[in-house]
């Protein structure tokens, strides 16, 4: 099976772009990414979305949107881990907007 658009721009981000170029560190990457598991875990968990079907076009402002909230009710997330974990998102659509202009349009909404 081929990997998503999702999938791929998320490894690149997380093992390439992160640590070589931008240079953060090991615990900030590790922090990254475990946004990116909780987010696979709510989707998975909340919508029914298996982790293979996750695209970049699926995450919808709707989506993440209930994703923040149910960092904060179910998993108890006060809100400054919440805004952590939304500025980790930020960072990825901002990373994925300079790989792949043509998915600009998505990430507008």
């Amino acid at each position: 099976m081929k990997p998503s658009n999702f999938a791929r721009h998320l490894t690149e981000f997380l093992s390439v772009y992160l640590p070589s170029q931008k240079n953060v560190s090991k615990n900030t990457v590790q922090s990254y990414r475990d946004t990116f598991k909780l987010l696979i875990k709510y989707c998975q968990e909340v919508k029914s979305i298996s982790a293979e079907r996750i695209t970049l076009e699926l995450l919808s402002c709707e989506l993440l949107n209930g994703f923040l909230g149910w960092l904060e009710t179910a998993r108890n997330c006060s809100i400054s881990t919440r805004n952590q974990r939304l500025s980790a998102i930020h960072s990825f659509f901002r990373y994925v907007q300079s790989e792949e202009p043509s998915v600009y349009s998505i990430f507008k909404r």
